[in-house]
């Protein structure tokens, strides 16, 4: 890591709440939180991060993140300053009341929590058969607000670095999205889901247009990063919408377009494209088949800074020869998280 390096990490926690908090019908004992915050803790110390970006954080006061803090605080001295600021997201409405959350060594600002899709932001479906060009022949789908709301900041290192936004996502999951009404469906329940998880993507890349063009024109320098479980691989149109349209020869910065300007990059294809085509990235295991679902996006500012991105996946893989259901599997899902571990790292974003 170079002086300049930037070290960015997303994890998603798995249900991280403090004892005593009910979720899901489950609650951690002392012992549990314990051990599960050391092992969060230490992972943050171990990839010395500057920055680390949380989902499934549980409850309202900052209990989880202040202890995961000390922790990293503890372990890891040498990279400086300590973690010391914090922004935990709106909780979700419905299920538990898990949130997205920022843990950063450098002040942070302008938080704000994207609970409500942005004005003017709908979606409606044709009914076949009809005139298209009568707005009456059209169903507007009744969603209005994220499953979990999204988390934004600035973040400002010290010393007149590079400060930059940074979006903190989870998109609706995969998992079916059932009712008595219909005998509890598992294919309709899917299809809810995905129609569920594509609006919340669409919604975000709606604010996205208008907030990105913006932002260049109050400070062209300034980068965004949008990291976070998107519960989708980098090729799913969801991601595709998010990333955005851009021109196929985009241009230097004094003439990028403004579809440029509106662009997201997928760290996942810069670190293949960098590292080595075949290197196979995942951060998490379903039904045998291996997903990178947690992933990070760029502007258009970063890709000349980009190093690496690092997936840590060791415990999600050996997760997999525990049998399910048994008393083993709870400890160890107790301890760790099902997802792995990412880090990006930029060069060139702070001041030795």
């Amino acid at each position: 890591m170079g002086k300049t390096s930037l070290r960015l990490g997303f994890m998603n926690s798995e249900n991280l709440f403090s004892p005593g908090q009910s979720f899901y019908g489950s609650e951690y004992t002392p012992d549990q939180y314990k051990e599960k915050i050391e092992w969060i803790g230490k992972r943050v110390a171990d990839l010395r991060v500057h920055v680390c970006a949380f989902t499934e954080i549980g409850e309202d006061p900052n209990t989880c993140l202040r202890d995961v803090m000390k922790v990293a605080n503890r372990e890891d001295t040498k990279t400086k300053p300590p973690f010391s600021h914090t922004f935990l997201a709106e909780p979700a409405k419905v299920g538990a009341k898990i949130r997205v959350a920022i843990m950063s060594r450098f002040p942070l600002s302008e938080m704000e929590s994207l609970v409500q899709y942005p004005a003017g932001f709908s979606v409606d479906l044709h009914k076949p058969g009809t005139d298209a060009n009568n707005a009456s022949n059209w169903i507007t789908i009744p969603s209005k607000e994220y499953s979990r709301p999204v988390g934004k900041a600035r973040i400002t290192p010290p010393n007149n670095a590079t400060s930059f936004n940074l979006f903190v996502v989870h998109l609706k999951s995969k998992r079916p999205t059932k009712a008595k009404h219909d005998n509890y469906n598992k294919a309709i329940g899917i299809a809810r889901a995905a129609i569920r998880r594509n609006l919340e993507a669409a919604a975000l890349r709606y604010y996205l247009n208008t907030f990105l063009p913006a932002q260049y024109r109050q400070n062209p320098k300034v980068p965004t990063i949008l990291v976070g479980d998107f519960n989708d691989v980098p090729n799913s149109v969801p991601l595709e919408n998010i990333r955005g349209s851009f021109d196929k020869n985009p241009g230097p910065s004094s003439t990028w377009t403004e579809p440029d300007k509106r662009r997201l990059l997928s760290c996942a294809r810069l670190h293949m494209k960098k590292s080595a085509y075949d290197d196979k990235l995942f951060s998490y295991v379903y039904n045998e088949s291996f997903s990178l679902i947690d992933q990070a996006f760029v502007t258009e500012h970063l890709p000349g800074r980009f190093t690496r991105l690092e997936v840590y996946n060791d415990h999600v893989f050996r997760h997999q020869s525990i049998k399910k259901g048994t008393e083993q599997e709870q400890q160890w899902k107790s301890m760790v998280t099902d997802h792995g571990i990412l880090v990006l790292e930029t060069t060139r974003m702070l001041r030795p």
